[in-house]
């Protein structure tokens, strides 16, 4: 089975209109179709839930329903990694991104799985990271 790093930007595109959605949830129904193993570090589900609490915040979507998406998320079969903690801040100064996005490169570089995320072509960790990059924005 293949494997995927998921970015938080593409699993919130599974229940939130962005640009990239349609492709984002094409790899939601490949997961829940046994087709992918999508990796993620603990990390995801303090971003996944600050994304919703801010769209709450600015009034997008209602509590209830940020609560009903974080619940549902959680539940997914999302495969929980914990990436090598003593690397974080060398990854993050050699890969010019923050300790948070190093989480994902080192589970990416860990298990040779690429990252499905919607950064742009252009950001230095995606340009360094080269092959283990699937971009999915437009």
């Amino acid at each position: 089975m293949m494997k995927r790093v998921l970015d938080t930007s593409v699993a919130c595109a599974w229940y939130l209109p962005e640009a990239f959605s349609e492709a984002a949830r094409i790899w939601h129904r490949k997961m829940v179709d046994g087709e992918v193993q999508l990796l993620v570090p603990s990390l995801h589900a303090l971003e996944f839930g600050n994304v919703l609490r801010t769209y709450v915040r600015r009034g997008e979507i209602a509590a209830d329903l940020a609560k009903d998406i974080f619940a549902t998320h959680l539940e997914a079969p999302l495969q929980w990694e914990e990436p090598a903690r003593h690397s974080l801040l060398e990854l993050a100064m050699s890969y010019e991104t923050t300790t948070y996005d190093a989480a994902y490169i080192s589970l990416a570089l860990q298990y040779s799985a690429p990252i499905l995320t919607a950064e742009k072509t252009t950001t230095p960790w995606v340009v360094k990271l080269g092959k283990l990059v699937e971009a999915i924005r437009p």
